[in-house]
């Protein structure tokens, strides 16, 4: 009894110490460097630092390589580590890193070195663990799929239910002509992809890879919101669904952490997208943005609606700036208080896409409205009303948003963009923007409008020699 009473006391005592540990507040901050440190890299040597796509993008686009693409010195990610903060995330083009410190105080051993300007705080919470998820295996899809699909009606296409999408955008006529994104490839930048790696609808889809920046969470359970998003451009199930690009190639990058809402999720965006233009890719999907986060203090005004305050706008145009095209979700603000576009999506260089129904009637979610510069947000929409997706129990359904919206329309951008893969990114945006309905006369609700992807197709086609 005696020893059986001395064991209880040491399982709870250790089951008291691992609940104080997990429920200590956790800080995280943003360290702005002064420079990089000794990093011994050569813009006359890109490889180093470069994959050999992401060099050839490069030299077809037209962008230098210069220092902003050089890692930071291995230096000074022991310096801050020795100083008390664990760096879970960074970014050569901004030079930052992010820390994890359980002591909010020991950010002023880290403020004192000689290589920190500044820091941010841009998150805190209990280090308890991540979110267990639902995450239905092979063997219950199954169950799903032997019952009957939604009622959906569709012609009798090809297209199947998304037959009336595909129209909206006289886009068919595209894909028919054989251009379905081969020899694109494309990074969706997401929240998660449950079930992503057992759902039969995916089986067909090349992919190259995929990589989580945050740093807890599994991204093929986290969340089905990146499975849908993928969906709509990747799938190819004759008869039943078509994705925008079906034979483009896919890297699914995670950077949303669904348990809490700060800006830090800006910082593994910033990773992620840094990660996508090292590997050479070609066009970037995000259906995220972020305007309130669960501390109001760090949330965004209007008047940030800039494209030159939040770091994940900033990077968005450095993408671009970069060799890429990013196109991003407008956000689903139109009926709430805020109504405008999201951060990234005031910025200035991306494509922020709003959601209309297959009727071409604005979605009343969809952002709209001026930036604080004057810049009308969305650039174009398309279809985010009743969205032909596939999620995770590999059913497919409609969904609403758009963030649907954005990745339908990246996967037509990129199927166009197949004709001449070594078209300038800004020639071939604006033949799209050319090309859409509203373009001699944008407004603040649909941008552009809606691109006619026949039209852009023929422009496209004069390109090629």
């Amino acid at each position: 009894m005696k020893c059986f009473v001395s064991i209880l006391f040491l399982l709870i005592s250790l089951l008291s110490y691992s609940s104080t540990e997990l429920n200590t507040l956790h800080y995280k901050f943003r360290i702005y460097l002064s420079d990089k440190g000794n990093t011994h890299y050569s813009v006359n040597n890109p490889s180093q630092f470069l994959t050999e796509k992401a060099i050839e993008r490069k030299r077809v686009q037209n962008v230098e390589i210069d220092e902003t693409d050089f890692p930071i010195s291995n230096d000074y990610f022991a310096l801050v580590e020795m100083a008390g903060g664990e760096i879970v995330s960074h970014s050569k083009w901004f030079n930052t890193f992010v820390v994890e410190v359980a002591d909010s105080t020991k950010i002023d051993d880290i403020k004192s070195l000689s290589f920190v300007d500044s820091v941010k705080y841009v998150w805190k919470g209990t280090n308890n663990g991540y979110r267990e998820s639902l995450r239905p295996r092979l063997q219950q899809l199954n169950q799903i799929e032997a019952n009957s699909q939604p009622e959906l009606n569709y012609e009798d296409t090809i297209y199947g239910y998304t037959h009336p999408q595909f129209k909206l955008h006289n886009a068919d006529q595209m894909l028919n002509a054989g251009y379905r994104g081969k020899g694109i490839e494309i990074g969706v930048i997401d929240a998660g992809f449950t079930n992503f790696d057992v759902i039969p609808a995916f089986e067909s889809v090349d992919l190259l890879g995929y990589s989580s920046f945050v740093p807890e969470g599994d991204m093929f359970a986290s969340s089905d919101h990146g499975t849908k998003v993928l969906s709509t451009m990747a799938v190819s199930q004759p008869g039943q669904m078509i994705g925008s690009a079906p034979e483009a190639s896919y890297w699914l990058l995670r950077s949303e952490d669904v348990v809490s809402e700060f800006p830090v999720e800006e910082d593994y965006w910033v990773r992620a997208v840094e990660y996508a233009d090292s590997l050479g890719l070609d066009v970037i999907n995000t259906s995220l943005g972020y305007n309130d986060f669960d501390d109001i203090n760090l949330s965004y005004t209007h008047d940030d609606l800039t494209g030159g305050v939040s770091i994940m706008s900033l990077a968005a145009d450095m993408a671009y700036d970069k060799g890429m095209i990013i196109v991003v979700s407008a956000g689903n603000e139109g009926n709430k208080p805020w109504q405008k576009s999201t951060p990234p999506g005031d910025a200035k260089n991306v494509i922020a896409v709003g959601a209309v129904g297959t009727d071409s009637i604005i979605a009343l979610f969809s952002s709209h409205g001026e930036m604080a510069d004057g810049r009308i947000k969305p650039d174009l929409v398309s279809v985010g009303k009743g969205t032909v997706t596939i999620g995770q129990f590999g059913v497919i359904g409609r969904t609403n948003g758009t963030s649907l919206s954005s990745p339908f329309l990246a996967g037509l951008i990129a199927s166009l963009w197949s004709i001449n893969p070594d078209l300038h990114r800004e020639e071939l945006i604006d033949i799209i923007f050319k090309s859409s309905d509203r373009n001699l006369s944008p407004d603040p609700v649909y941008g552009k409008g809606i691109t006619d992807f026949s039209k852009a197709m023929n422009e496209v086609l004069k390109t090629v020699e």
